[in-house]
């Protein structure tokens, strides 16, 4: 083989396998259709207004979630096995990757919730034991995570107030998920007792309490980042939704755990204390309803603020198709299970047609979503591939390069060598 042979062959591009490359960009991003999936199965089943098949779709929602969820998770423990350096650089440098590890455990909980209103309601106790059980592992998952967060943020200086991502509040969301289903496990469980029930409500007050607290010092530095610096990259965009997450996801936590603290009796029934009684429920659900319609209106605030900069760069056809587009459906998601409540709760036709029509357009937004990620996997973008083909050509032009100099600066010096002799 000739030496320029011997060149071009080891100039040649190393070709990672596809699956290799999707495994490793295998972002936890992903977790947020599955948040989605599971926050519009448990609208459809608690959505006031009945019609034949809801519970049926509400059912198939929930099966297709936890099918989503596992593969999600069996691909996750993959790309930590097989890129274990990779998964670990990007969850301690980059605060997005660090943010949307808040996405596994919210999608976790939806399930939870969807495991009370559908199997507990139809198969019996048992499977109130099987909720129980689950949503305090939950409880260990999402409070050790936003507790990591918290301290990666502060001793690694991975960002700075003009760059926080708004998927920050992801961690915070899947916390405030857990006083939902806190409320959810104790409202609507068959055969659950106050003994099993109350440990629950209390542990699920002081987890908003947690979450609310700290998504108001971050709120200050989204607010902050967006009037000093403007709008993020346009790619970025559709996370702006995610501030009304925690706002929503509070208001819907606070008032079903009042629920069933009052309508369920379980305060009364536990008698135990100054506070766990009978008389302090109805004063715990006014105070609830009262904390929610605060927490909305400002949920609203940054309704408005983010959708109409995504609108505007819809219109100015600057807002590209990304997995971040699904970050617009589960925190309007549960801005919409926080009507839901009030619309029982003040007995308000008003607040269940707005319900009603808030569903219909996140389903219209799943849809969309889906028909975007089908089309972005076809090519590849989104499991990052065509981008790794463009580092791996780059590579081999960039060794070819330094092979070609290398060559003539040998032929150089042989030459010279060569006169020499002569």
């Amino acid at each position: 083989m000739s030496s320029n042979d011997g060149i071009l062959t080891e100039s040649q591009p190393q070709r990672e396998p596809k699956w290799s490359i999707a495994v490793k960009n295998f972002s936890p991003l992903w977790f947020t259709i599955s948040m989605d999936t599971g926050i519009l199965s448990i609208i459809l089943n608690l959505l006031p207004y009945r019609f034949s098949g809801q519970e049926i779709l509400s059912t198939i929602l929930f099966v297709f979630n936890i099918v989503i969820f596992a593969i999600f998770a069996l691909l996750s423990i993959s790309r930590v096995f097989t890129h274990r350096r990779h998964v670990n650089n990007e969850t301690l440098n980059s605060v997005e990757e660090l943010s949307y590890l808040g996405a596994p455990p919210t999608a976790y909980l939806t399930l939870v919730a969807q495991v009370t209103l559908t199997c507990s309601t139809a198969w019996g106790f048992p499977w109130t034991v099987v909720a129980y059980v689950l949503w305090w592992i939950g409880l260990v998952w999402t409070v050790s995570l936003t507790s990591f967060t918290v301290v990666t943020l502060v001793k690694r200086n991975i960002t700075h107030d003009r760059a926080l991502s708004p998927a920050i509040f992801l961690p915070l969301i899947s916390i405030m998920t857990l006083g939902t289903t806190a409320g959810i496990v104790t409202n609507y469980s068959t055969g659950i007792s106050p003994s099993m029930a109350v440990p629950v409500i209390v542990v699920g007050y002081m987890a908003i309490g947690y979450a609310f607290f700290l998504s108001l010092l971050y709120y200050t530095y989204i607010a902050h980042k967006l009037i000093a610096v403007g709008v993020p990259a346009p790619a970025k965009i559709p996370a702006l939704v995610i501030t009304v997450g925690p706002m929503g996801q509070f208001a819907t936590a606070i008032q079903v755990l009042s629920t069933a603290a009052s309508s369920r009796g379980l305060f009364g029934a536990y008698n135990q204390g100054t506070w766990l009684k009978s008389n302090a429920a109805s004063s715990v659900s006014a105070t609830a309803t009262l904390i929610a319609l605060l927490a909305l209106g400002f949920a609203f605030m940054w309704i408005t603020v983010s959708w109409y900069i995504v609108i505007e760069s819809m219109v100015k056809r600057q807002l590209p198709y990304s997995l971040t587009w699904w970050s617009l459906i589960f925190p309007m998601g549960v801005f919409t299970t926080a009507l839901l409540n009030l619309s029982i709760s003040l007995n308000s036709s008003a607040f269940r047609g707005l319900t009603a029509a808030l569903l219909i357009f996140l389903f219209i937004l799943y849809f969309v979503n889906w028909g975007g990620t089908i089309w972005r996997v076809s090519q590849g973008v989104v499991l990052g591939i065509p981008q790794q083909r463009e580092e791996e050509d780059q590579q081999a032009k960039d060794k070819k390069e330094r092979m070609d100099r290398y060559i003539v600066r040998n032929g150089h010096m042989n030459g010279n060598a060569s006169s020499s002799n002569v």
